[in-house]
């Protein structure tokens, strides 16, 4: 004889709860702002290599620095956007609040540019000019 009665004691699952649109919308919306945003700062990290146009010519400069800038400005905007872009999607799988991961992944692009062209202008001798 089988019973398809749940066994006494368990428990049913617990309900998800619902999802919200409006942040499934936002963090959407930040989530394409944010990767418009590291594309324009990869073609910035780019043009960022004319910094080092002076060098020899008004002073010495770290050749291995200009490069670690300009590499810095153009990729660490991808890295920001594709790992809190993940984790936005992985909250908003499990139904949680995202749209602050997607905002706090739009405010890392400048950030990771800055640190970049921080990295070029130490190393084209901004700091010692």
């Amino acid at each position: 004889m089988t019973s398809s009665a749940a066994p006494l004691g368990a428990t049913a699952p617990a309900a998800r709860p619902p999802r919200s649109t409006a942040d499934l919308l936002v963090s959407a919306a930040l989530l394409v702002l944010a990767v418009a945003g590291a594309l324009v700062a990869t073609l910035a990290g780019v043009v960022l290599v004319m910094a080092g146009d002076g060098c020899g010519i008004q002073g010495e400069c770290s050749e291995l620095g200009l490069a670690a800038g300009v590499g810095t400005a153009a990729l660490a905007p991808w890295v920001g956007v594709l790992g809190l872009g993940a984790w936005t999607v992985v909250r908003l799988v499990r139904r949680r609040r995202a749209w602050w991961t997607a905002l706090v992944s739009l405010l890392a692009v400048p950030a990771l540019w800055s640190a970049g062209a921080g990295i070029v202008w130490l190393s084209v001798g901004g700091a010692g000019r």
